[in-house]
């Protein structure tokens, strides 16, 4: 099982890392994708990039919801579907003994064996006070209970595949009877400000800028880092090494 839940993250380039940022100024312009700022435009295609999404692709399947980036449950379930890492998915419908809708569950397993199920009924949101009037509880439960259920078997059984992200519904957003995220009603104006995505890119360029692309990738493990913790540990890595070659000198 630890084996199996190791998080990978896929190296970027010097020149992928320039394209991105070149990339998002024109994204967050175009007003089509829902990000606050080309810093936030940035990480997410960063996240994508870990995940190989295309670019665009990324902005469909992954939303900022109060800080946290998550996937919408559809891009979840398809990025699950199409790694070669999982060998079967299962979801199955559950019914209590009046033969009545009780929720779902969905199993992973993986290819090397290590196999997990999750489960979420209608009891459960109750519980969660999430059956909301006018909500997608409220509209259709049998899907949301579905990505549900999806969610939490990726949790356990997939974080590597899913780049350690929960899906989007986890996190408050409302979502679509298809599993997509409806943009914009996660929004919580009172919190202003940046989003710590965005904060965690605007600081990585910023040390992209002082001390050159390739040297962040050497000391973050060729990626570019992608929260404000990676940010400040590899600026004192640099730091460090900076140190280390004037008193060569």
């Amino acid at each position: 099982m630890t084996t199996a839940l190791v998080t990978t993250r896929n190296e970027i380039t010097t020149g992928e890392w320039e394209m991105i940022n070149a990339i998002a100024p024109v994204m967050h312009a175009s007003r089509l994708f829902n990000v606050s700022s080309p810093a936030a435009a940035a990480a997410i295609m960063l996240k994508g990039r870990e995940l190989n999404l295309p670019l665009t692709a990324s902005f469909d399947l992954i939303h900022v919801i109060d800080s946290k980036p998550g996937l919408s449950p559809r891009g979840a379930l398809a990025i699950l579907h199409a790694s070669p890492k999982i060998r079967r998915i299962e979801i199955s419908e559950l019914y209590d003994d009046k033969n009545a809708y009780a929720g779902h569950t969905c199993t992973i397993e993986r290819a090397d064996g290590f196999t997990y199920t999750a489960r979420f009924t209608l009891e459960d949101a109750r519980r969660a006070g999430l059956e909301k009037s006018g909500s997608g509880w409220a509209k259709y439960p049998r899907n949301m209970c579905l990505w549900r259920a999806v969610g939490f078997a990726a949790d356990v059984a997939a974080p590597d595949i899913i780049g350690g992200m929960k899906t989007a519904d986890q996190y408050g957003a409302a979502l679509t009877a298809e599993g997509d995220v409806i943009p914009g009603e996660w929004t919580h104006p009172e919190s202003g400000g940046p989003d710590e995505t965005a904060r965690a890119a605007a600081a990585a360029q910023t040390l992209v800028e002082e001390y050159g692309a390739e040297a962040v990738l050497f000391v973050n493990g060729n990626t570019i880092p992608v929260t404000l913790e990676e940010v400040d540990a590899a600026r004192y890595k640099l730091i460090e090494i900076a140190e280390d070659i004037e008193v060569e000198l």
